[in-house]
Order: C-alpha cells, then structure tokens, then sequence
C-alpha cells in the first residue's frame, strides 16, 4: 500500500471559496465536483472556475479528481471537453458516478485515451474512480472492478436505495441490511482485484458521533476509507483508518515472533497465517502512514 486514501473529500464546482479553502486541506484525495452538489443551471460556471482554480501544485492533496456527470446525461460531452481544454493534465482521476457495467467503463476508457492522446501525457495514466450507485453496478461490480483504469470502487448508498425502490431514504434496520449487502459486495470485488474500496458519506456532517460510529463499521470490515462531504471530517476518518502505534508495534512484534512457524500462542490467542496476514495490513497502513519500522 503506497499510498493511503483514508478520505475522499467532495468539492462543490461551483463554489469558488470552497475551492479556495480545499487548496491548504491535509487530505488524502480530492474532487471538485460537477455532478450532484451542483445544480444543472450552475453547472457551466462550474466549469469555468474548475479552469480557473484548478492548479494541481496548488492543492495540499496528494490525488485530485474530478467528478463528471453520468454517461447518458446532457452534461457529459461539456464534462469531457473541460478535460480536454487542458484541465486533464492537472487530475489523478475522474470520478465516474452511476457506473453500471463494463461498457461504461470501456467508453469512459476510450474517451480519456483519446484526451490523454491530446494533451501529450501517458496513456491509462488517468483513473477511473467508480461509483457502484444501482442495482446493475452492484451485480456487475466485479467486472467493474477488473478494468485496467478503474482504481477504486465507492459506493452511494442514497442513489443506490432509490434505484432499488426502497420507499424510504431514511437509513432503517431494513434498509440498512440492504446496505450491508452492497458494501460487502463492493469490498470483495474491490480486494478480489486489488484497488482500493471506499464508502459513502456520512451527510450528517455537524454530528460526528453518526460519522464515528458508521466509519469504524466499514473499517472493520475491511474498507481503505470513506467519502466525505466536509473538512470538519477529515481529521476524524484519518484517526479512525489509521491504526494507532500501539497496534502497529503490536503488528510488528506479532510478525517477528510468528516468523518461520506455523502456529504460535500469544496472550492465549491461537495465532496462524491468517492472522499473520491481518497483522501485515496493520503494518502497511502504518508505514504509509509514515510510521517507521
């Protein structure tokens, strides 16, 4: 893991001081974002400060992305014609929201080829963030997840319980159950092919207790992170999915006692490869966290 993304932090493309403020942020990811928090009407200004604002030495933020519209929408072509007018070559990534199968993801790969081509930079060297949001994508997401380009998988739980018809939005042990389902699917897909899996946000950004308590769930089962739609989050989800020093010297020492058996007891616990294997995370989360051995 040579990199961590414990947070991908939403950025409105229309607001000029939220963009601002994004520049000096201690995240790990970021996109400026021109689909769901900008309205249609705002969405061409939108573009015109993401030219204007969107410097990549400027941003604090090792990986910068943007979020386009989905295919299918009447705002995609200006979405790829901004990257083409030069935009491409300041981003990590692009964003791509309501991804359904593989063919979205050959299209998208087709066209950023060829903007890559344009602008003279390595081809493949932008990714595809995928956003599992419907019912397809979920039962494509391993496909999904198998494309060359496709760096991670994130999930939108609200998109993804209107698209299954739940009658509520409102996150219930019904609705709930249905999120755990798509999450675990994600996250198998996302491991099975070795990218990274993040989740949803927590809207609820004045209540930290509610972004606690969802985040150290999904780190539990496994997740790299999670998306976040306010900077006030940012110093809580790198706490939560990055292990503390103690459980990385834990890690260490675990792994340098185990080294050449097959099976050992320590404080009573039987311990085996597979722990080992869990103990290795702990200490490649840490190392890229700049913890040293």
């Amino acid at each position: 893991m040579s990199m961590l993304r414990r947070s991908l932090l939403s950025v409105p493309a229309d607001k000029a001081e939220m963009i601002r403020k994004a520049h000096d942020l201690v995240v790990d990811s970021l996109f400026l974002d021109l689909e769901d928090s900008v309205s249609p009407t705002a969405k061409k200004s939108a573009r015109t400060l993401i030219l204007e604002l969107l410097q990549r030495d400027s941003f604090q933020s090792p990986f910068i992305g943007i979020r386009i519209n989905a295919r299918g929408t009447s705002f995609i072509d200006e979405d790829l014609a901004l990257l083409a007018s030069g935009v491409a070559q300041e981003i990590d990534s692009v964003v791509f929201p309501k991804i359904n199968n593989l063919d979205d993801c050959n299209w998208l790969d087709s066209e950023l080829s060829a903007i890559e081509k344009s602008a003279g930079i390595a081809q493949g060297r932008i990714a595809i963030d995928a956003q599992i949001e419907t019912a397809q994508g979920l039962l494509n997401v391993s496909e999904i997840a198998g494309h060359s380009r496709v760096s991670s998988l994130s999930f939108g739980p609200l998109d993804f319980l209107a698209d299954i018809g739940a009658p509520t939005l409102h996150i219930n042990e019904s609705t709930q159950t249905m999120l755990n389902h798509a999450l675990a699917q994600i996250l198998i897909a996302a491991r099975a092919h070795a990218i990274v899996a993040l989740d949803g946000p927590s809207v609820d950004y004045k209540n930290p207790e509610i972004f606690e308590r969802s985040a150290l769930a999904i780190y539990s089962m496994g997740f790299d992170g999670k998306w976040l739609i306010h900077p006030s989050q940012i110093e809580l989800c790198h706490k939560i999915f990055t292990p503390t020093i103690d459980e990385f010297k834990k890690a260490i020492a675990l792994l340098a006692d185990y080294e050449g058996q097959g099976v050992i007891v320590r404080d009573h616990v039987m311990v085996d490869a597979a722990s080992i294997r869990m103990a290795q995370v702990v200490m490649s989360r840490g190392i890229a966290a700049g913890f040293t051995l």
